[in-house]
């Protein structure tokens, strides 16, 4: 590779640069609240009362909590948020939120039950071992094997209108070696300490807290999956 071209690496870096600088602001605001919800559970009796209501509430629910949940954080929310951003699609905005809608329902209920697979193999503890082993087999496997790939071609297709064709032919050099790996570092960079948060929970209020960071996470991917040419238009700020 020449020098006047820069390396994959580089434009990886510059792109994650780029997005956290205009998400910096909301980045420091949720960690701040997820970190005070965490502690407001473990060092406010009034608010375990509270948190123990909204376990009790997704436990009765159960796989619809997280399917509406996950529709509200990860769809619904986003897509106002990029409409008075004007960063949300103008054609097809409604068939847009409705394969979005068909894709998150679905992963929110399969979020779910991972973590409860998790629950049942590792257990339910929230000592530094079983916190770690969580995180790392949510991370480094399940991540960068199903999560974020599966993700981000559905994501593909869905800014394709729904046209398998066009999505494949979208999947190329450029989305597995420099859309598909920046993704994963902002990935790991918002999930990594999240989770150790949300997997220190019980398991009823696990998913109630992922919801909450869902939706700004769905922002951030937004902006580093469009493909290049589509972020050259939108120009720098977009």
């Amino acid at each position: 590779m020449s020098n006047a071209s820069p390396s994959v690496l580089s434009v990886i870096t510059s792109r994650i640069r780029e997005v956290f600088r205009q998400n910096l602001l909301p980045c420091l605001l949720l960690n701040l609240l997820v970190l005070l919800l965490v502690g407001s559970y473990y060092q406010v009796p009034a608010m375990a009362e509270f948190w123990q209501a909204v376990g009790d509430f997704k436990t009765r629910w159960s796989y619809r909590f997280s399917l509406t949940s996950t529709l509200f954080a990860a769809v619904l929310l986003p897509s106002l948020v990029q409409g008075l951003m004007g960063t949300l699609p103008a054609e097809g905005r409604l068939r847009r939120i409705l394969l979005l809608a068909l894709f998150w329902g679905y992963r929110g209920m399969e979020i779910d039950l991972f973590y409860h697979v998790q629950g049942w193999l590792f257990g339910t503890g929230n000592d530094a071992g079983t916190l770690l082993t969580k995180v790392l087999v949510d991370q480094f496997i399940m991540s960068p094997l199903w999560f974020v790939p599966t993700y981000l071609i559905t994501l593909r297709w869905v800014d394709m209108g729904g046209s398998w064709q066009q999505a494949r032919a979208s999947l190329n050099r450029e989305f597995w070696t420099l859309t598909l790996p920046t993704v994963m570092l902002t990935n790991w960079l918002v999930w990594i300490p999240a989770l150790a948060l949300i997997y220190s929970l019980p398991p009823a209020l696990q998913f109630p807290l992922f919801s909450m960071i869902m939706c700004f996470f769905i922002l951030i991917v937004t902006l580093l999956a469009r493909p290049a040419q589509k972020q050259a238009a939108s120009g720098p700020d977009r």
